[in-house]
């Protein structure tokens, strides 16, 4: 090869360098590129909620499972049976609610009863007491009336009297004198007449104060026995005021009752709240996966007694699969969300992803990590931290579910301009 031919290869290829390497520094200016990116995926670890030993087992390790399906079952047959104690328990509490109001009700209508016809018979007594009163009053003005009609008959008694007196006189004086011829047998015959009615009209007179004696003595039994009248009525008041304030202290028992009638609604709750507690728990024996994926990591076979909380499996969504990227953080000052981006993933050489710049992490992957650095210790020396950048790659690139799978590494390059 002469030396024409060797200056010729080397300005070729002094160009060729020249161009490439305006290439990378035009490229450097509106790109930032990382190979520290993986595929990432949200991953669902499904664990026991409650113990017991595995009956059935429905999965096996990769296979794809959709949102609701009956992974594996846990014996049910004691969760079944606390179900069972739980629904008894709210028929008992049922019953006893119902019986507790059905009782506070009748408590309270025959309280009420109650105290209505005893505030009627109180009523109906005071009014008999206003009745004898009235009655001892209308019994005092007879006796009253009858007294003075006693007052004025033996007033006329004196006065009969002396004209019956005057009469047997006049009668006496008058037949010495026919029997001595000085009057007429007639003039006698007129003064016998006039002593016999004298004397008739005195008899009557006598009859007339006894009979007005013995009315008098009717009115004053009468009024003796009104006032006794009187007397019970006021005692019957009495006794019918000490009912109704009995009556009346038993609206205490409505209050006990209706107290009674709260406890029992919250014995009741607190058992509904059991069995929905126990249905839940029986729930709980069919373990059904939450999100539609593939299964990973099984770690539970039929016949394992599991605890609660143990890990069983967990359920990958290839559906939904996106890329973290670490930056180094001198490559950030120009990165945004919503930048293009293009995506390499090593298992796929020669193909290229879309994507878009998601979001950007609050912090370092250092200073999330489990034992961040102490840069005050004072054995300190900088190195450049690493942010993790979110990755969302375009769906319509991809078949459901995804090929991509989760800690798949990734070249991610992303143009800033």
């Amino acid at each position: 090869m002469n030396r024409r031919v060797l200056i010729v290869i080397g300005v070729v290829v002094g160009l060729a360098g020249i161009a490439w390497g305006a290439y990378a520094w035009v490229h450097a200016q509106s790109h930032v590129s990382t190979d520290d990116a993986y595929v990432e995926s949200s991953i669902a670890t499904l664990a026991a909620k409650v113990s017991g030993h595995v009956v059935a087992l429905n999965i096996e390790d990769n296979k794809q499972v959709k949102a609701g399906e009956v992974l594996l079952r846990i014996d049910p047959r004691d969760y079944e049976a606390k179900r069972d104690q739980a629904r008894a328990a709210v028929a008992v509490a049922t019953a006893s609610f119902s019986a507790v109001r059905s009782e506070t009700l009748l408590t309270r209508e025959t309280t009420q009863a109650q105290v209505d016809e005893a505030k009627a018979a109180l009523e109906a007594a005071r009014v008999a007491e206003q009745s004898a009163e009235s009655a001892v009053d209308e019994a005092k003005a007879r006796l009253e009336s009858r007294r003075a009609g006693l007052a004025a008959i033996t007033a006329e008694v004196a006065g009969t009297r002396s004209g019956a007196v005057q009469a047997a006189k006049e009668k006496e004086r008058f037949r010495r004198l026919v029997e001595s011829g000085y009057v007429s047998q007639r003039d006698f015959d007129q003064s016998e007449a006039l002593d016999a009615a004298a004397a008739a009209a005195f008899e009557a007179i006598q009859r007339r104060v006894t009979q007005s004696e013995r009315e008098v003595q009717l009115a004053e039994a009468e009024v003796t026995s009104r006032k006794l009248a009187v007397k019970q009525a006021r005692q019957r008041v009495v006794e019918l005021k000490a009912t109704l304030v009995r009556v009346e202290s038993q609206r205490h028992q409505v209050t006990v009752k209706e107290a009674e009638i709260g406890r029992a609604e919250a014995a009741l709750t607190q058992s509904k709240a059991d069995l929905a507690l126990a249905d839940l728990q029986l729930s709980y024996a069919e373990v059904r996966s939450p999100i539609d994926g593939v299964v990973s990591r099984k770690s539970v076979e039929v016949g394992q007694m599991v605890q609660v909380g143990q890990p069983l499996l967990a359920v990958v969504p290839l559906s939904d699969v996106w890329v973290l990227a670490n930056f180094k953080e001198t490559q950030l000052g120009r990165v945004k969300p919503g930048m293009p981006a293009l995506v390499e993933i090593d298992t796929f050489p020669g193909k290229v992803f879309h994507g878009k710049v998601d979001s950007i992490s609050a912090g370092t992957g250092a200073r999330f990590s489990l034992l961040p650095p102490e840069n005050a210790t004072g054995n300190w020396v900088k190195v450049v931290q690493r942010i993790p950048v979110k990755i969302r790659l375009d769906a319509r690139e991809f078949g459901n579910p995804h090929t991509l799978r989760a800690g798949m590494s990734a070249v991610v390059t992303v143009r800033t301009k």
